[in-house]
Formats: C-alpha cells, sequence, structure tokens
C-alpha cells in the first residue's frame, strides 16, 4: 500500500471541476480558503497531499480551492450521484453518459 506521501497527485479534468460542489467561500476558515487546509473536512494540506479543486471565480477575484483525497473522493460521489438528474442522457441511459463515466472513473482514481 502506498502512503499519501508516495501516492500520485489527480488531475481532475477541467470539465469536471464545476460538478464538485464546493462550500461557499464566505463561510470557510481561513485556512480552508487559502488551500492550507482541506476545503471540506479541514485536514492539513501539504504539496504532497493536496489535490487542486480548480480556480474558481468569487466577486472580488479569484479563489484556488484544494482537498484531501477521501473528502475530494466524497464529493466527486456526490456529484456522480446528483448528476442524473441534471442530464437528458441519463435520464434516457445513464451507461452512456459520458459525463457521469467520467465522475465513476475519478472516484476510483481517487479510491487509490
Amino acid at each position: 500500500m502506498t502512503t499519501a506521501e508516495t501516492r500520485v497527485l489527480v488531475d481532475i479534468p477541467d470539465e469536471l471541476l464545476p460538478l464538485i460542489l464546493l462550500p461557499p467561500l464566505e463561510v470557510l476558515p481561513d485556512a480552508r480558503a487559502r488551500g492550507a487546509e482541506c476545503v471540506w473536512g479541514g485536514e492539513l494540506l501539504s504539496t504532497a497531499t493536496a489535490i487542486d479543486l480548480g480556480e474558481r471565480e468569487t466577486d472580488g477575484g479569484h479563489w484556488f480551492p484544494r482537498a484531501c483525497r477521501p473528502c475530494t473522493r466524497r464529493a466527486v460521489l456526490a456529484a456522480r450521484n446528483a448528476h442524473p438528474g441534471r442530464c437528458e442522457q441519463c435520464t434516457d441511459d445513464a451507461d452512456l453518459c459520458e459525463t457521469r463515466r467520467a465522475l465513476h472513473a475519478l472516484a476510483l482514481e481517487l479510491r487509490r
């Protein structure tokens, strides 16, 4: 089994980032807002453990949230499970939806 320090960081595709819901920036403690801690769970992050959640626009500029692997996986699973309610392809046949499959693959990658 690999340790957090030796794991390859996950690169989340840009098209999936908007589907991963984040807590509102204005309610986050400073350490979470600036990426020193996981945006969801508050775990201390390092360059070896942080997963980049992309650049997000705010009212006054830009925000660069980061998270730990377990919390990111939970958020990706939530996005995957919520997606069929917002997708016409999923209504017809969820197995054919590329977005849902990509979210599922990302969740599997984050499990490692």
